[in-house]
């Protein structure tokens, strides 16, 4: 990813989590005949005067049911499987410290086969489903933790798994949520705040989607871990190399042009941040869109700026210092490092083609 941005830590939206950890604590040693009474089992803050579990003051049946449900299915496992699945809870709590160590294998353990296996039902994944929604409903402020999580990133606003598009401002929608371990395949951390990462929706939605980032094809791997705090890779510094690429119309043998993205440093955060968010194949479909535009925009300066060339040796000079307005070194670093990439090729591939062609735009 392009860069790392500050964990909200927003008491009110972790609140739910932790009314979770105390439920599987409190049933850890429950027997097979106990009934389910939520006074016993829960924090009073989450229930009514009546006992009954309402989180804000009413009573909520569906997250009664499945709580219920759940309760039901664990108290008949034996004593061996309430533990085994307790210590998958606690184990799972810490999931932030696991993206960016493929050492941790254990994680497999967390996959909902393993939970289907020792429940033998689905009562889990559909309380963390119900629990998911109430979540992200305003019950537990998820606006303003959102508000506060826009207001600490960047200047530029951008995507940090993509550099394509702008994260929402807050005052028009929520941008995605994304939770980083899929909720379907780890249904366990599905309203673990530290699972949870802001995303564009055509990041989360449309490339990552339910692919698993601790797994391909049952070989584990890293993930960079897209929060700052407790992490063992900061931020690192991505350059997009478009070496071998074709300009368009500057090939007689291929007019539409061909372009190549490679990112450095070639690492395993960065071969997965590529094969989760589609970044190579999104860049070049980016620059096919927007190589027209964007040289529109220089030949355009120079017009307005009265500048002329007299050979290619002042234009590249010219470039050079124009593709800086770019850099990715500065503060606009994820909104422009894709510009900066292409002006800094066509400074380097430059030809007869290319000058001519531009002469033209400028005429």
């Amino acid at each position: 990813m392009l860069y790392k941005y500050e964990f909200v830590k927003h008491r009110k939206l972790r609140e739910l989590n932790f009314h979770f950890l105390y439920f599987i604590r409190k049933i850890k040693g429950i027997k097979k005949s106990t009934p389910f009474t939520p006074k016993i089992y829960f924090h009073q803050s989450f229930l009514n005067q009546s006992g009954q579990i309402a989180p804000k003051g009413t009573f909520n049946k569906e997250i009664h049911s499945k709580f219920n449900l759940f309760f039901n299915d664990f108290k008949k496992l034996k004593q061996d499987s309430k533990n085994e699945f307790y210590n998958l809870v606690v184990f799972s709590n810490d999931i932030h410290l696991y993206f960016e160590d493929n050492s941790i294998n254990e994680v497999k353990s967390l996959k909902i086969e393993n939970i289907k296996k020792i429940l033998k039902s689905d009562s889990f994944k559909n309380l963390m489903d119900s629990l998911w929604k109430y979540l992200k409903s305003t019950a537990w402020e998820i606006d303003k933790h959102y508000e506060e999580f826009y207001n600490k990133l960047p200047n530029s606003k951008m995507c940090p798994f993509c550099g394509l598009n702008e994260i929402s401002n807050q005052t028009l929608f929520k941008a995605d949520y994304d939770h980083i371990a899929n909720k379907a395949k780890y249904p366990i951390s599905s309203i673990n705040l530290k699972n949870l990462a802001p995303s564009c929706s055509e990041c989360n939605q449309k490339f990552k989607s339910d692919k698993d980032v601790f797994y391909k094809n049952n070989i584990r791997r890293v993930f960079l871990y897209p929060y700052l705090f407790n992490s063992k890779f900061q931020n690192q510094h991505i350059e997009i190399d478009l070496t071998g690429s074709i300009i368009p119309n500057t090939d007689s043998n291929n007019m539409d042009g061909k372009w190549l993205v490679n990112i450095h440093p070639t690492n395993n955060f960065n071969q997965t941040w590529n094969e989760i968010y589609s970044v190579k194949k999104r860049y070049c479909f980016s620059l096919y869109l927007k190589h027209y535009k964007w040289l529109q925009e220089f030949t355009h300066s120079l017009k307005i700026a009265n500048i002329n060339f007299a050979n290619q040796v002042e234009l590249i000079e010219y470039l050079s210092s124009y593709k800086e307005m770019f850099n990715p070194n500065d503060s606009l670093h994820t909104e422009y490092h894709l510009k900066y990439s292409y002006f800094k090729y066509l400074e380097i591939s430059f030809n007869d083609v290319l000058f001519n062609q531009i002469n033209m735009m400028c005429a």
